[in-house]
């Protein structure tokens, strides 16, 4: 028995979301399907904002505008659920279809072993596009550097790897110390370097905004009290987090969400666990590792947890990869802490003071 009775009466409409045709499957609390429909964009916007219509509750997946009718809903007194998209597909039954997608977001709502994903306010959804716009650009430059790289190598030209490596190929092109590097060949680098440098010049302006979007947040300044945060992951997890972590029970939950967890396949007594699991979020994963990197680089000038973790992984002659996501794995706890009781990272070991310097 529903203990709201309002609750039990509300219908739940499972939504398909698309570009123009969306999918609507009504169900009552005893989990009976009332209605499918099929719905172009301006109808979908009609049926919901309908005042005659009575106020439910709005399931859909996490995907792209979901976070924009979430909030156009709420605001005309519907409820709303954003699931998680990886769940909703692996409880999808037949075919991948408009109805089965839909039959599935309801499967998924019914499990309450998947937490929703909150609904993202426009500010998260500005520094989520300014950290989309800056990956976009570092992803470019890196292909249009291999893009040269390529082209010289075909001549007998070539260098060590990163921006060093990439800095040291073009001044040896510019001495012109390699006889099969033409003046056409030259011509084309020399307008792909151009277009390398506008890159540049785009990267960081957006860096720039990224600092300052860091120095406007309250809560972004206090993850870059932690040691190998910095404003890029400060403003990544406000982006995806600001509106709390209370759907995780835990900082070892919010730990597993990034895929800094081992696998494991156990059964009776037998335990075992293996490397990390790399599901959930890659991109904060991915900066967490960067941040991790940092410390472990830096671990025996500092005197801070994170460094002292590092020390006595690497004192035991763990390999660097293994201390790394180790540090990251306890980065991402302290994270967890901080968006509970937001403050700046108060280190307690005595003769230990606050590192506020430093991170990525």
């Amino acid at each position: 028995m529903h203990a709201n009775p309002v609750a039990a009466r509300m219908h739940i409409h499972c939504v398909d979301l698309a570009k123009e045709k969306f999918q609507v499957h009504s169900f009552n609390h005893s989990g009976e399907c009332l209605k499918q429909r099929t719905l172009t964009r301006s109808q979908f916007e009609r049926f919901f904002c309908d005042a005659q219509m009575p106020r439910g509750l709005i399931v859909m997946e996490a995907c792209a505008g979901a976070s924009h009718w979430s909030r156009r809903f709420e605001a005309l007194g519907h409820q709303t659920r954003l699931l998680p998209a990886q769940f909703v597909a692996k409880k999808r039954v037949g075919n991948k279809n408009d109805g089965n997608d839909a039959d599935a977001i309801y499967a998924t709502h019914c499990d309450k072993r998947v937490r929703p994903v909150p609904t993202k306010t426009l500010e998260q959804q500005d520094l989520a596009a300014l950290h989309c716009a800056r990956q976009l650009l570092i992803k470019q430059r890196i292909q249009l550097s291999n893009h040269i790289r390529g082209l010289l190598a075909e001549r007998g030209c070539v260098a060590g790897k990163g921006d060093k490596g990439f800095q040291l190929l073009l001044a040896r092109v510019a001495e012109r110390l390699d006889p099969e590097v033409s003046e056409p060949l030259l011509e084309i680098i020399g307008l792909q370097l151009k277009v390398l440098e506008a890159l540049d010049a785009q990267l960081s302006a957006l860096e720039k905004r990224v600092r300052q979007a860091a120095q406007q947040s309250p809560l972004a300044m206090h993850l870059t009290s932690i040691f190998g945060v910095g404003p890029v992951i400060a403003t990544a997890f406000v982006a995806e987090h600001g509106r709390g972590v209370e759907r995780y029970a835990d900082a070892r939950q919010f730990a597993a969400s990034l895929g800094l967890t081992p696998t494991e396949h156990s059964s009776g007594s037998t335990h075992w666990l293996g490397s990390i699991t790399k599901w959930g979020d890659a991109y904060r994963r991915h900066l967490l590792t960067q941040g991790a990197h940092t410390v472990v680089s830096n671990c025996h000038r500092h005197l801070d947890p994170l460094s002292d973790l590092a020390r006595r992984l690497l004192d035991k002659h763990k390999r660097r990869n293994v201390v790394v996501i180790a540090v990251a794995n306890r980065m991402a706890r302290i994270i967890y802490a901080l968006f509970k009781h937001p403050q700046d990272y108060r280190i307690t070991r005595q003769g230990w003071a606050n590192i506020t310097a430093g991170g990525y």
